[in-house]
């Protein structure tokens, strides 16, 4: 049986609250990612970091069904300021290399170097969303 990844989660109380309510409502799932998260936070959102939330495919549409509050708390979309592109994405933002090599160094040194958030960006133009 084919699996997908419902959601990511940053939150591992939060991800065993829904992983709890996915399989009260008999929605086999488990959770990948949650060891590495919880033992380096501030490591969170690095290039794809998170709890992952994983379900069986033919599940997937009554997961998001049941947790739509979670999923899409909102519906409001982005739109790039420059060009007005609705192709955005979540990466490290500007001076990616150079966040990438702190990230090599501080893992290499075993000295965290704090939290770094990812930056919505557009796709197209390459210009950061704030």
């Amino acid at each position: 049986m084919k699996t997908v990844r419902l959601m990511t989660i940053d939150n591992l109380t939060e991800a065993h609250i829904i992983k709890g309510r996915l399989l009260n409502e008999g929605i086999d799932c488990f959770l990948t990612n949650e060891n590495f998260t919880n033992l380096m936070p501030l490591y969170n959102n690095v290039l794809g970091s998170g709890i992952q939330i994983i379900v069986n495919e033919i599940d997937i549409d009554k997961a998001r069904e049941l947790l739509k509050d979670k999923i899409e708390p909102n519906n409001t979309k982005l739109v790039c300021q420059n060009c007005g592109s609705e192709n955005i994405g979540l990466g490290l933002g500007k001076r990616k290399a150079f966040k990438i090599f702190n990230i090599i160094i501080a893992l290499l040194v075993v000295f965290p170097i704090g939290n770094l958030k990812p930056r919505y960006y557009c796709k197209d133009c390459k210009t950061e969303i704030k």
